[in-house]
């Protein structure tokens, strides 16, 4: 059974992860890994296989998705507020496919920033 491998679009989300078909923790090829790039939402403090790295300049940010997917380590990486032009998401598309992760956009409203807000498990 192949699993469809995508870039997908969440608004205001408060728990992770997210039940969707083909989510890679759910298959035999589980590498652990979750990677979370965000300015304002954290991992809670318990969760195990959650990196989480402060989002870089936007510029930055399709260049370290890129590497952490052909690291090979991760089976998901959830970005805070994901903006892509049509060349970028092409290209991270594709390395999802080959690589077997999910890219997983939380859009955060601009209200939530002033709380603390927390991605919980399990993991």
């Amino acid at each position: 059974m192949t699993h469809s491998h995508q870039m997908i679009q969440v608004d205001n989300v408060v728990q992770l992860p997210l039940p969707f078909e083909g989510y890679p923790g759910t298959g035999e090829n589980n590498k652990g890994w979750s990677y979370l790039l965000a300015e304002s939402v954290a991992f809670k403090k318990d969760v195990m296989h959650g990196i989480r790295i402060q989002k870089p300049n936007q510029e930055k940010v399709p260049g370290w998705i890129q590497r952490i997917i052909e690291s090979g380590q991760c089976n998901t990486i959830y970005v805070e507020n994901l903006s892509l032009n049509e060349a970028e998401k092409s290209r991270i598309q594709s390395l999802c496919q080959k690589y077997s992760v999910s890219v997983v956009n939380l859009t955060i409203a601009a209200s939530q920033h002033e709380q603390q807000n927390v991605v919980i498990g399990p993991w």
